[in-house]
């Protein structure tokens, strides 16, 4: 079974450290720490400064805890961008961006969510959902998004913080898990505050709530967030360069060094003598 995970506690640091904290005591092995950009601009003198990820050194009391459960930490970088006009993606392939581990968008039209979910290359599409969406999830998006492996988000804390959040976050929720079938969501806290974070089994009831049933409220805080992970392993992976060489024609031979690596051997100009087949005697009759 995978880690129960928290893919987005906010980054600000002493407030990280106390989520970090809670978030151990609670059962979580895997956090995405969270750096929202709520105007992203590309070009121009006044674009906007991405700051660089960071990691935080866990307090001597949560290494002592873990080391008593014989549990881990890990802590994964993340910039979630809040997009408002297409002109804004330009700045999300840039290489200070690609360093965060994972990479979301927050959109706030139909159109900058439909290409979300067709061209950019992100982990996560969050949905904000404190107030009314102010568009449709429609099918031909959300297949695509499935194609290419992203994940939707539903931030379970405004659902604690406020009654009128509460239903807003429900009835856009259940429209999402409708339209998905409950498949390639995560379920996020998204927490200002420590105090704000849930236990993963209180998760998994939230998700009841939001209209998933059991095996995918399960997957939402553990194995689909560990699909998200491998998907921004092979975000990166993909930018990566392969090499193809021909092989000469000639007499010459490939061998292995004593490392593993290919060696081209001297050709020493002779041909090797076609083997003689050797010719199987008949055994006689036996009279």
């Amino acid at each position: 079974m995978a880690a129960f995970s928290d893919l987005c506690l906010a980054a600000e640091d002493e407030t990280t450290k106390d989520a970090l904290t809670m978030a151990i005591k609670l059962g979580y092995e895997c956090v995405g720490l969270n750096v929202l950009l709520k105007d992203l601009k590309g070009k121009g003198a006044s674009q906007t400064t991405i700051p660089t990820p960071r990691k935080y050194e866990l307090r001597k009391s949560d290494l002592q805890f873990l080391k008593k459960k014989r549990r881990s930490m890990e802590q994964f970088s993340r910039l979630t961008a809040t997009i408002e006009d297409p002109s804004q993606t330009h700045k999300l392939g840039s290489p200070e961006v690609q360093a965060y581990d994972l990479v979301a968008v927050e959109p706030t039209s139909e159109k900058t969510f439909h290409m979300a979910c067709a061209v950019l290359n992100v982990d996560i599409i969050s949905v904000d959902m404190t107030e009314k969406v102010p568009y449709f999830f429609k099918k031909p998006s959300i297949n695509m998004a499935f194609e290419r492996g992203i994940h939707f988000e539903i931030k379970y804390s405004p659902t604690v913080r406020d009654s009128t959040l509460r239903r807003n976050v429900i009835s856009s929720a259940i429209s999402l898990a409708e339209i998905t079938k409950g498949k390639n969501i995560i379920l996020s806290s998204g927490c200002e505050m420590a105090m704000e974070l849930r236990g993963p089994y209180d998760v998994i009831n939230l998700g009841l709530m939001f209209g998933l049933n059991h095996e995918n409220a399960k997957n939402a805080v553990a194995k689909n967030c560990r699909a998200v992970l491998k998907h921004a392993e092979s975000r990166k992976i993909s930018k990566s360069v392969i090499s193809v060489s021909k092989l000469p024609v000639s007499g010459n031979m490939w061998t292995m060094d004593k490392y593993g690596c290919s060696v081209l051997a001297e050709d020493d100009g002779t041909e090797d003598e076609p083997k003689k087949k050797k010719r199987k005697k008949k055994k006689g009759k036996n009279k």
